[in-house]
């Protein structure tokens, strides 16, 4: 559990700002003599305020502006429904279900439909929409002004922190271990960086982060290739130097103290080739060093083009301490939502959440439509703000909001019984406000302690209530914990745990559908890009699967997923095979390919093999024979080998001829095809059970 502050200034910035957007209408509200009046502003405010929980300092106006929109439909609905409990249970349920299937809707619907219909409007329904709507609009341009606490994570400190970590990864080429720590670490702050990128777009320099990004991006690509020709040549002394070189490269586009000592590897390469190679072996080493020349002149390519815009985000770099890996916080304050196309099947986690919320919300709304509780809109909020995709989260959270609630409704039970003046309600919903906003991050208990004070005393300063309200809020809630539990217990309790061999197989398919792309991209027959394309979806359906087993840790009866972890493990080292080969074969080879797209194939037929037999729960049957393949590869290049030494015999100083540049790629391809196919039989051999 989270107990501490990840960004402070962020907290604080955000709990002031959210709370002076209720103090505003209030004090107005003190002034005019129209207290009730300033309390459905402030509520509006704060129905819109909560939308920017997840992401205060990357919140868009746009979005708070729809939130206002969307605030006015729940409350017309609210007020329409009023008196009418048994249509409440329709339109509330479908409420729950837009709120879940699109973002942009969010709780403020539900929130606002349910607030209005359970409770006596304390002003006209015209006015009473007029002034939430009013409140809506002061929240959303308030929390999207230009404030410091939304700058404190600027644009150039999160790609001046990937570029490091980038350099960190060159620096560490021959180091096994290590290496493997900083490629996960590069990975995900590229994508920190992306969404970054995608979160400050109204920004003036967005475009020039946007470069930045997609040179290190390139980077990355290029520095596995890299990584992978390293270790094939074997010639660590001649080969730091130049890693060294590249690194302080990279530092340098956001450090302009490093001092970058150019390397002339070209030239190392020449000198060893004057030295006469021995025999093949030393003479396919000169073609390896020869191809990692070529991947450190794209690098220095991408970093050359890369410094101008780099230089421009720099001028308003504010250097700020790097953040632990490791930290106690959660996520939900920093991270952007992401909203991925729902299918509407079982099989689907977001739709098999969306069906469980639908039907916790429905159950609610017909109890209070048969037992007519009062204030019984906090029955159907309970469920609807406990509910979680997975039994195991439904459970934390329903012990964190019951708990919280419990604590603030005891708070909110002492005030309405001290029943305090305007002034004094005014400041305690103010406190309470910037507290609940402020500490979101830190824990949800936080949360939902201040937000129920909040709440309870919002809705006295609109209308007077009886301290036995709060009583009614903690029972209401600790029963819409309840059947929130209820609902994730009983409808697919293990719903990521019986559909993970169909994931698995969809994972193999996905790696070697990306085999197949590239073999035909090698091959002309696809366009360049397609590869590419192709190794991302398989990454992205890699992290489906561990969400999948992320997932199944929260679900009753978990079986071990040891076996899965390994397996994506071994799926990224074929996919950073994938990416060494598109680098490697995108050079133009000569008038034939020779046999590395026969490899890839056979590679593929393995793969889809795997997915049959995982699909049906059969014996692998082995399909492709990668091991012939990548004996004829090996043939066709010791013809070239002894070819190219022939020529060079001849003329010592020819240097374009076809048989050397199909040598070079050849070789080149040769070592990560080899490492491919052996990750692409464990990875086989993991799934399939057959360890």
């Amino acid at each position: 559990m989270a107990t501490s502050l990840r960004d402070r200034g962020l907290a604080v910035g955000y709990g002031v700002v959210g709370a002076a957007g209720l103090l505003i209408p209030l004090l107005v509200g003190l002034a005019i003599g129209r207290p009730a009046m300033g309390g459905v502003v402030a509520l509006g405010a704060f129905l819109v305020t909560i939308r920017a929980n997840p992401d205060p300092p990357g919140v868009r106006l746009s979005f708070m502006l729809a939130g206002v929109l969307v605030l006015a439909v729940g409350s017309v609905l609210g007020v329409l429904l009023i008196g009418h409990d048994w249509l409440l249970a329709p339109v509330a349920t479908l409420a729950a279900a837009l709120a879940i299937r699109f973002p942009v809707v969010g709780f403020t619907a539900p929130l606002a439909l349910l607030l209005t219909a359970a409770n006596p409007l304390p002003v006209d329904p015209i006015p009473h929409l007029v002034l939430q709507i009013v409140g809506g609009l002061l929240a959303a341009f308030l929390l999207t002004l230009p404030w410091a606490w939304r700058r404190t994570r600027p644009l150039a400190a999160t790609l001046a922190e990937t570029a490091g970590l980038l350099a960190d990864l060159l620096d560490a080429t021959f180091d096994g271990e290590r290496r493997e720590e900083l490629r996960d670490e590069v990975a995900d702050a590229l994508q920190s960086a992306r969404t970054a990128c995608a979160r400050h777009r109204w920004e003036r320099r967005s475009r020039d982060a946007e470069r930045v990004t997609t040179a290190l991006r390139r980077v990355f690509y290029e520095a596995i290739t890299l990584r992978e020709l390293a270790e094939a040549a074997g010639l660590r002394a001649e080969i730091e130097p130049l890693t060294a070189e590249l690194a302080a490269r990279t530092r340098a586009l956001f450090q302009q103290e490093v001092e970058v000592a150019e390397v002339d590897f070209a030239a190392r390469i020449d000198d060893l080739r004057g030295e006469r190679p021995d025999g093949e072996r030393d003479l396919l080493r000169l073609v390896l060093l020869r191809q990692v020349d070529h991947a450190a002149t794209r690098i220095r390519a991408t970093l050359d083009q890369a410094r101008r815009p780099a230089m421009k985000l720099k001028s308003g770099l504010i250097p700020i301490p790097r953040l632990p890996v490791e930290s106690p916080v959660t996520d939900a304050i920093m991270v952007v939502p992401r909203s991925p196309g729902m299918r509407l099947t079982r099989d689907d986690p977001g739709f098999r959440h969306l069906l469980r919320a639908m039907l916790g919300t429905a159950m609610a709304c017909v109890i209070i439509a048969i037992f007519t509780p009062e204030h019984a809109q906090w029955l159907a909020l309970g469920v609807l703000l406990t509910i979680q995709p997975t039994y195991g989260e439904t459970l934390d959270k329903a012990g964190a909001r019951v708990g919280g609630s419990i604590a603030g409704a005891l708070v909110a039970a002492v005030v309405l019984l001290i029943a305090p003046g305007y002034g004094w309600l005014a400041a305690l919903i103010v406190v309470s406000a910037g507290l609940g906003f402020g500490l979101y991050a830190v824990h949800y208990a936080y949360w939902a302690t201040f937000m129920t004070m909040c709440v309870l005393l919002l809705i006295d300063f609109q209308a007077v209530q009886t301290w036995e309200i709060a009583g009614f809020r903690i029972g209401l809630n600790v029963l819409g914990g309840a059947i929130a539990l209820a609902c994730v217990r009983l409808l697919w309790p293990r719903g990521e745990a019986v559909r993970l061999q169909g994931r698995l197989a969809e994972l193999l398919r996905a790696h070697a559908l990306a085999a197949r792309t590239l073999a035909e991209t090698t091959r002309g027959r696809r366009p360049e890009g397609a590869a590419e394309l192709a190794i991302r979806r398989a990454a992205d359906m890699a992290e489906a699967v561990g969400q999948g087993i992320a997932a199944m840790a929260h679900e009753p009866g978990a079986g071990e997923t040891g076996h899965v972890a390994e397996l994506l493990e071994e799926v990224t080292r074929v996919r950073d095979g994938l990416i060494t080969l598109t680098s490697v074969l995108r050079e133009d080879p000569g008038n034939d390919v020779g046999p590395a797209p026969a490899v890839l194939h056979a590679v593929a037929d393995r793969l889809e093999g795997g997915a049959v037999a995982v699909q049906e729960g059969t014996p692998y049957q082995a399909r492709g024979d990668v091991d012939q393949k990548l004996s004829d590869l090996r043939k066709w290049l010791g013809k070239l080998a002894l070819r190219r030494l022939d020529e060079l015999k001849a003329d010592p100083a020819d240097s374009r001829t076809e048989v050397r540049r199909a040598l070079l790629h050849a070789a080149a391809a040769d070592h990560a095809l080899k490492a491919l196919a052996d990750d692409s039989a464990r990875v086989v051999s993991l799934a399939t059970g057959d360890r």
